[in-house]
């Protein structure tokens, strides 16, 4: 074969090499254009403990993958996410506070309500507060007590979520009222209140979880440890009313949190970082 027509059959053999690379490039974008157009999209409300601490976007991941589906997260405090949830601005919940979450179902906004794990709650206060070792000797009613009779600065949430409905329930069991000068509620999520409550160099009641994931930022310690007055139980609600297939979708999110593979992520979770579960399986 002559030097020409060699020259000519490698082009040859390069052109169609590079139109069948050409095609199969075609064909694989064809492919992930049809696996998204596919792709199923469901909101998911949730409180912000769970977003602050990693959590969900850590366990979403498996799920989104083997389902072919896109959950949207959107973070709020559990009054608003149930509001949302009533609205049907929501497929599903997330969120931590039982007597509400049994009120919405009751009537008739949900379905059912699933236990799928729990924290507990602490009270954090300014570091080397001369009050501090008082408070670690007492119960968290008299704790909140204190706090008033002392005019201590507190911080509260003041957004309805699940972490406001059990700190105004201790107020009440306590027998004083949050009515004093340096009481502000601030309608944050819990990770901004921390803050808040670090620089005002404030008591708060805050989920452990949040707590761990956020204290390298903060001043603040423990004054108050957890105990069984203070667990902190998450729930997914699900919501009356679905279009069938993304019932079915909500319905596989419950099941796999109450899987054996994702209860044990989630007793594991946390404990490289900060020596101890930001939460405990059910």
């Amino acid at each position: 074969m002559s030097k020409k027509l060699l020259k000519l059959f490698v082009i040859g053999m390069l052109s169609v090499s590079m139109v069948a690379c050409s095609s199969n490039k075609e064909e694989q974008n064809e492919v992930v254009k049809d696996q998204s157009k596919d792709k199923q999209e469901i909101t998911l409300v949730t409180t912000t403990s769970l977003e602050d601490t990693g959590f969900l976007e850590d366990t979403l991941k498996d799920f989104e993958e083997e389902n072919n589906v896109d959950v949207k997260v959107v973070a709020k405090g559990t009054g608003e996410a149930l509001e949302l949830g009533k609205r049907k601005d929501a497929d599903i919940l997330f969120v931590h506070a039982k007597s509400k979450e049994e009120d919405f179902i009751k009537e008739g906004y949900g379905v059912d309500r699933t236990e799928i794990m729990y924290n507990y709650f602490v009270v954090v206060g300014p570091k080397d507060s001369e009050h501090n070792e008082k408070l670690k000797n007492i119960n968290v009613e008299d704790t909140f007590k204190y706090i008033k009779e002392n005019n201590l600065a507190f911080v509260s949430r003041g957004d309805e979520s699940g972490t406001h409905t059990k700190e105004v329930s201790i107020w009440e069991k306590s027998g004083v009222e949050n009515s004093f000068e340096n009481y502000s509620e601030v309608g944050k999520g819990m990770a901004a209140t921390l803050q808040m409550a670090s620089e005002m160099n404030a008591y708060t009641l805050t989920d452990i979880g949040t707590y761990l994931a956020t204290k390298e930022n903060l001043d603040l310690d423990i004054v108050k440890q957890a105990d069984e007055t203070l667990k902190n139980v998450y729930s997914i609600v699900t919501i009356s009313d679905l279009e069938e297939n993304t019932k079915e979708i909500t319905d596989k999110l419950v099941e796999y949190y109450k899987s054996k593979d994702v209860q044990n992520k989630i007793k594991e979770y946390g404990v490289d970082k900060y020596n101890e579960p930001l939460f405990y399986k059910y």
